[in-house]
């Protein structure tokens, strides 16, 4: 199987560096104490006069909840970096001259941002899985932690990717993916409580009674591309029988298709999939320009060179 060369340079790189080992070593350490503190304050019965074993599926959300919340922190930043930092280094132009297409290097250079995060994140799978020795989670649910963590870092990474394809510098293109990032998980909710509000007013403010409640239900859509919101909608489907977007759906006075109230997960999981694509297309696009220039300059030549042959010819 061909490795991604920029994904195998710069994974060589880090692999190399102490401080990669150690880093492994001190998050796993930070996540063990909080466990470890967690089971002791649940189950010491000098501290509870009877234990509660669902405290264990407490100290379980602790954990992916701190998780997910690393991801969101450093993914942005060693994504953001990645390219614009080859133009302040004033590298971008010689890796773009080479044989690997705008897609690769872009590709590439996401791998091996969100890597180090990942095994960060497959690492701590042992700590989190001593809550199985009590019961309350399965199989399942840590699979599906599994693989929201893997899309919320390629979509937050592609976020980050196509800012720093965007932007000439390394610190204005870590504010931008962090900006879009509060875009994508705040103005969303924020839109729903709106579009409730409005909703709300609107009915009261009609002197007949028997006005229809207006239909905002709508508003619940910009959820699925929100990556907290599928983060807490899973999170509450596993801690209890409870379906955060059927009581959405309710809040709203309207009706949400069975369809995304029973499949919410799934389908959020495509639809931030599929804005990855589009983010990392945006940024390969702004990558083009730079080869387009090149060939060009290429092409403008080589017309050059034959009107003047043609024109000697006639000459």
């Amino acid at each position: 199987m061909k490795v991604n060369p920029v994904y195998g340079k710069e994974m060589k790189l880090r692999v190399r560096s102490v401080k990669f080992a150690m880093t492994i070593l001190l998050f796993n350490l930070v996540l063990i104490a909080i466990a470890l503190f967690g089971f002791e304050v649940f189950f010491n019965v000098n501290i509870n006069t009877r234990i509660d074993y669902s405290g264990a599926i407490t100290v379980y959300f602790i954990l992916i909840c701190l998780e997910a919340v690393m991801v969101a922190l450093l993914v942005p930043v060693f994504t953001a970096g990645s390219i614009a930092g080859e133009r302040e280094k004033q590298t971008l132009e010689i890796l773009l001259t080479t044989v690997l297409k705008p897609m690769q290097i872009v590709i590439g250079k996401l791998m091996s941002s969100i890597s180090m995060v990942l095994l960060l994140v497959f690492s701590s799978l042992p700590v989190i899985s001593i809550v199985f020795t009590i019961g309350g989670i399965n199989m399942i649910n840590v699979l599906q932690f599994v693989l929201i963590i893997i899309v919320i870092s390629l979509y937050i990474g592609s976020i980050g990717m196509f800012s720093s394809a965007l932007l000439k510098k390394a610190i204005p293109a870590i504010v931008l993916s962090f900006g879009i990032l509060m875009i994508v998980c705040g103005v969303t909710v924020i839109v729903v409580f709106v579009a409730n509000a409005s909703a709300n007013m609107y009915y009261y403010n009609m002197q007949s009674n028997t006005a229809p409640y207006p239909d905002v239900t709508w508003a619940a859509y910009f959820l699925l591309i929100n990556p907290a919101f599928t983060m807490l909608e899973m999170v509450i489907s596993q801690y209890s029988s409870e379906n955060l977007v059927s009581a959405l759906s309710s809040g709203l006075n309207g009706h949400i298709p069975s369809l995304f109230v029973d499949h919410w997960f799934e389908c959020s999981i495509v639809v931030q999939l599929v804005l990855t694509c589009i983010f990392l297309f945006l940024a390969t696009r702004f990558l083009d320009p730079l080869r387009r220039k090149e060939k060009a300059r290429k092409t403008k030549k080589k017309r050059r060179k034959k009107k003047e042959e043609s024109g000697g010819v006639d000459g």
